[in-house]
């Protein structure tokens, strides 16, 4: 580095005149030295520790900086407290995943609850208002079957699980008929028909019981068979369903006693209903093939007369036929306009059948299911449940309809007419017959009166043997399994069961009744 240019040396300094210099500080005298200290034989001196070359050197320690022989100090915050150098930090957050399963979970209970609220709003009432309603029994009889085993209530809910199971429907006016509104009258049963499965062998039987066929009614003597259901209906007082449960339950006890058929389940359809539900479909097209004129058809429906036995007539014109509810009622009933009998009224049946199953499955229909459940609400009562009607509807669909027996208790091989009456007396030894082939139980038959001079058989008092009015401790017994029936029924309807599968079920089982056949299930 040189001056720069023209800039003076700073001048010499000399020390002053006449100053001495310091002493010479020699050692005192005889002081010696301190030793020589040299390292221990055969120790190797440590290596020289040259410093880096260049800017390392300042970079790698070699510096000012003090140096401390173990390092240098931890700047650790001292145990069980915070730095206090260091800042309180955010809250941590959940993470995004997090956020977006709880998220969605809200939602998804949202709609679940909407939904549950739709569903019992639109379905579940009216399914409940149909199904699980037990019916009401009166008096205690037993039956047996052909081996001599007491035939018991299936209380299974698979009720195909293996044994036989009995079916009875039935059909009724509820229209208010001379009186019989179902509130201060009593519905007539049209028509009763026992259905009896055997889920091992697959064979089915169907029996049907002409409303005017003279039985014994418990308790009230002899009477039509249209009468049981009516008699027991007038039990439930004022309570529609309970007035229902009462007269399947002596219909049951009816037939249980003058033919010797336990009856497990039963089904009552409101034919005002089955009317409903074709106007609410928007009606049928069927092609009616001949003229259908009957001057004898039962005034039971919107109808005009006074007296508990009205008839009407029906004209129904051939050709192309657009039929509403009332209409399409009296084509798959009358019995009396049809040039092949009941042959020409079981393909009636089946091309109704046919074509309401076919409006049922259109878009349009399907949305108004809960219109129809409604529809049903007091036309339809039964104790099977929702899921008992898939199980035999998925059952008749494996079924030969040509392998189903059919056989109707009327003339002229099963009865006789009654001289000055319209009733039917049974002929019991063919019956009897019948019913241990098509049933497999010890049958009977209660003889009535005799065809040729319509003598009636004496009046059947509640003291008749075999037929046992229900005591304190049998009613104790049969309360007891009918709270722990509806136990398990109602444990089983609170179970979701998809809507319009249920709805076309229920339909399914509407069908069954009015047409008197199990097929109209599948």
């Amino acid at each position: 580095m040189n001056p720069p240019s023209g800039a003076a040396f700073p001048p010499v300094m000399n020390p002053p005149s006449g100053a001495a210099y310091p002493p010479v500080m020699n050692p005192p005298s005889g002081a010696a030295y301190p030793p020589v200290m040299n390292p221990p034989s055969g120790a190797a001196y440590p290596p020289v520790m040259n410093p880096p070359s260049g800017a390392a050197y300042f970079n790698q320690g070699y510096s000012q900086n003090p140096v401390y022989r173990n390092g240098p100090p931890s700047m650790s915050p001292p145990t069980g407290g915070r730095s206090p150098f260091k800042k309180p930090g955010r809250k941590r957050r959940f993470p995004i995943w997090a956020r977006v399963l709880v998220a969605a979970l809200a939602l998804f209970i949202v709609i679940s609850g909407s939904l549950y609220a739709y569903y019992q709003a639109n379905y579940a009432n009216s399914i409940n208002n149909i199904t699980g309603h037990q019916a009401v029994h009166h008096v205690n009889i037993e039956t047996t079957d052909s081996h001599g085993n007491k035939q018991n209530q299936t209380t299974s809910n698979d009720i195909l699980s293996g044994k036989r199971i009995n079916i009875l429907l039935l059909g009724s006016d509820n229209d208010g008929k001379g009186g019989n509104n179902g509130i201060g009258g009593s519905p007539l049963a049209q028509t009763d028909i026992v259905i009896t499965i055997d889920p091992t062998t697959h064979y089915v039987g169907m029996l049907s019981i002409p409303r005017d066929l003279r039985v014994t009614i418990p308790g009230h003597g002899s009477g039509k068979m249209d009468f049981a259901f009516s008699y027991g209906f007038q039990l439930g007082g004022k309570d529609f369903t309970n007035s229902v449960t009462n007269g399947a339950g002596l219909a049951e006890d009816t037939i249980a006693y003058n033919f010797g058929i336990h009856i497990d389940y039963y089904a009552w359809v409101g034919l005002s209903g089955f009317v409903k539900v074709i106007d609410t479909a928007g009606g049928v097209d069927v092609d009616v093939i001949h003229p259908m004129v009957d001057d004898n058809y039962p005034d039971d429906v919107n109808k005009t007369g006074n007296t508990v036995y009205d008839y009407k007539r029906v004209y129904i014109a051939p050709g192309p036929q657009h039929l509403n509810g009332v209409q399409a009622l009296e084509y798959v009933r009358t019995r009396h306009s049809d040039l092949v009998g009941d042959f020409g009224r079981s393909a009636r049946q089946q091309q109704i059948l046919s074509q309401l199953k076919t409006k049922l499955a259109t878009p349009d229909t399907i949305n108004k299911a809960p219109d129809l459940l409604k529809d049903l609400q007091d036309a339809l009562k039964t104790d099977l449940t929702v899921s008992n009607m898939i199980a035999m509807g998925n059952f008749a669909r494996s079924l030969d309809t040509n392998n189903i027996d059919r056989i109707t208790l009327g003339p002229p091989t099963f009865a006789s007419s009654i001289a000055n009456t319209t009733d039917y007396a049974p002929i019991c030894a063919p019956i009897r017959d019948q019913i241990a082939k098509m049933f497999d139980v010890q049958s009977k038959c209660i003889p009535q009166a005799d065809a040729s001079t319509g003598a009636a058989v004496a009046q059947v008092t509640n003291s008749q043997p075999n037929l046992a009015l229900t005591t304190a401790p049998q009613a104790q017994a049969s309360l007891a399994t009918s709270l722990q029936a509806v136990t398990n029924e109602t444990t089983e309807r609170w179970q979701y069961v998809d809507p319009k599968e249920a709805t076309h079920t229920i339909l399914n089982l509407m069908l069954a009744s009015v047409f008197g056949d199990i097929t109209a299930l599948e």
